[in-house]
């Protein structure tokens, strides 16, 4: 054999390897169209998902702002009121105070001078009657 048959013999079997790669890479591709098409779906599907979750999330984020400015809101109402109270109590106290000292200076009085008993008595009274005044205001 001449060996420019060997050359056009091996030329045939590269172009029938090249054929045969050609086919294999055709059925290469046809065969991922499915695969791929399915993978393009899951994609789609995990964004979806993933843009519910961030609306979700961006929900929740929302409502959770709001319930810590009413929680703030609230605790600040709370301390305005406890504060008041501290005031009402101070108050009291300092009511108690003045009339301890109304009714002592009455007591030092009445044993200083026994000329003014009928004066004595009217302050006595009056002392009465806001003490009892102060136990209304307790109670009610």
């Amino acid at each position: 054999m001449e060996p420019a048959m060997y050359l056009y013999i091996a030329l045939a079997l590269v172009v029938i390897g090249l054929i045969v790669a050609g086919i294999g890479v055709f059925l290469l591709i046809k065969g991922m169209k499915e695969p791929v098409k399915e993978m393009k779906g899951s994609a789609n599907n995990l964004k979806e998902r993933m843009d519910k979750l961030n609306l979700e999330t961006t929900s929740l984020q929302h409502r959770t702002n709001e319930i810590k400015e009413d929680m703030n809101m609230k605790s600040e109402k709370v301390g305005f009121t406890v504060d008041a109270l501290k005031g009402t109590k101070n108050s009291v106290v300092d009511l108690n105070a003045s009339v301890h000292a109304i009714t002592t200076n009455i007591a030092t009085k009445v044993d200083h001078d026994k000329r003014n008993a009928a004066q004595v008595d009217q302050w006595s009274s009056q002392a009465v009657g806001l003490i009892d005044m102060v136990k209304n205001r307790k109670t009610s």
